[in-house]
């Protein structure tokens, strides 16, 4: 089949009046930056060395992409069917590109990039319907635990009902709770914005903490229900406040 060569070339001005090295690990904040807001979730992929001379790559469908310029490689394959695309980081400055392909699942070789994060799909778990209730944080104000949940003895540690146990059925051979629980010292409407695998058995939740100027004790949680976790993953808690 014959391959069609985009290529994309910086200005050569631009790339002789820079003079800042990007490293492959502020290449890799740049992109997540830039990818904060993304919605669907997702792996990303990166190229483990900087692309010297440029960049080419064989998508899946034998289309060939040219960059001939320093950079650092990125790209990002969705989970929901939807169309990856690729990026980079220009070794001078930092500026990122987006690359958009039809039809292609990835460059030939993926398998030897390096994942650089992946966006995991989560549920909320509401017990709206139900005569049960989390039990409060015990700690101090403006402090919170995580608690990994992955039998129904343990969940019912941490609930309590006031009838017989009439919370949702969780399948714990195949998921797990994740149970994030605090107390603050104003009203806050907190959610869940991020559950994020970062290596094999490392991963970062980020909670949202949206506040009020109300000023009263308000115990908060967060359970969420994620595919099956094993009990010696790390799991890094990240709350963040914020007001509108």
């Amino acid at each position: 089949m014959k391959k069609i060569i985009l290529s994309l070339t910086l200005p050569i001005f631009l790339l002789s009046t820079l003079s800042a090295q990007i490293t492959q690990e502020q290449a890799d904040i740049i992109v997540l930056k830039h990818l904060n807001n993304e919605a669907k979730p997702y792996i990303l992929y990166a190229k483990d060395t900087l692309q010297t001379e440029g960049i080419s790559i064989t998508t899946s469908t034998d289309e060939a992409l040219e960059l001939n310029y320093a950079c650092w490689a990125f790209y990002i394959k969705y989970n929901e069917g939807t169309n990856g695309k690729y990026l980079t980081v220009t070794k001078s400055k930092g500026n990122i590109l987006e690359v958009n392909t039809k039809k292609d699942e990835g460059p030939e070789d993926l398998d030897k990039w390096r994942i650089l994060i992946i966006n995991i799909h989560f549920e909320v778990v509401s017990l709206a319907e139900t005569t049960c209730q989390w039990k409060k944080f015990q700690g101090n104000i403006d402090n919170s635990e995580l608690i990994t949940i992955n039998s129904t003895e343990k969940l019912e540690e941490n609930i309590e009902c006031t009838e017989e146990y009439d919370y949702p059925e969780i399948d714990f051979s195949k998921h797990t709770l994740l149970l994030v629980r605090g107390v603050y010292q104003h009203v806050v409407n907190p959610y869940c914005e991020h559950f994020q695998q970062l290596a094999t058995q490392n991963y970062l939740l980020i909670i949202n903490l949206r506040t009020t100027p109300l000023t009263a004790v308000t115990y908060w949680q967060v359970p969420i229900i994620v595919n099956k976790i094993d009990e010696s993953a790390v799991i890094e808690l990240i709350i963040k406040k914020y007001s509108p």
